[in-house]
């Protein structure tokens, strides 16, 4: 029942959208009662933040499978954004409801925003495999250098959490481009010690 209430909501609010899709038309679909939705769910918003968990467990192995794999730290970079922008794609409403919930969620002062925090050491570990291999710029740190990239790539996903006729696919596109090209390029001077 549980599953089924929670399918039934993944698909109304894939079509519908989460603001426009109701409890009652969540239950009927799900051909239960009200409150036999709510024995399971105290709200809608419960079921959003389900699959915002479930999201973190997405991109945690859509991270290893892609930085894990063969091919250069680029390649793999590539891979990975590439298999994100599939999620995104494949369900767009949802997705930004979901990442819009990730972004709303506290970040603590102590680290990273939950919402990057499974990426920041990934990130970390394949810019200093770049750099040893010296495919990556090495004239900075790799946590510095992973903090920035992330920052280039979230900011085609901000773009389209601010506006959802922004082009979040040839958005990311662009930014891993840019990325990369920033994370490879030559450095042209000594690194600047302030």
């Amino acid at each position: 029942m549980h599953e089924r209430i929670l399918g039934v909501a993944r698909e109304l609010f894939l079509t519908q959208g989460f603001s426009e899709t109701t409890v009652d038309q969540i239950a009927e679909r799900a051909d239960v009662a009200p409150a036999t939705f709510f024995n399971h769910f105290q709200s809608k918003s419960a079921l959003l933040e389900l699959m915002t968990g479930e999201v973190f467990e997405v991109l945690t192995a859509i991270t290893a499978q892609a930085f894990g794999g063969g091919g250069s730290s680029s390649d793999k970079l590539r891979r990975f954004i590439a298999s994100a922008t599939e999620g995104i794609a494949a369900n767009r409403g949802v997705a930004r409801d979901v990442l819009l919930e990730l972004m709303g969620r506290d970040a603590s002062a102590d680290g990273p925003h939950p919402y990057l925090e499974n990426l920041t050491e990934p990130f970390v570990e394949l810019i200093r495999a770049g750099q040893k291999t010296g495919e990556m710029r090495s004239d900075d740190e790799p946590e510095f250098l992973a903090q920035m990239a992330m920052g280039m790539l979230n900011s085609a996903i901000t773009n389209w959490l601010t506006d959802p006729t922004y082009p979040v696919e040839s958005g990311l596109a662009r930014a891993t481009d840019f990325t990369l090209r920033t994370l490879c390029e030559a450095p042209t001077d000594q690194k600047n010690p302030t």
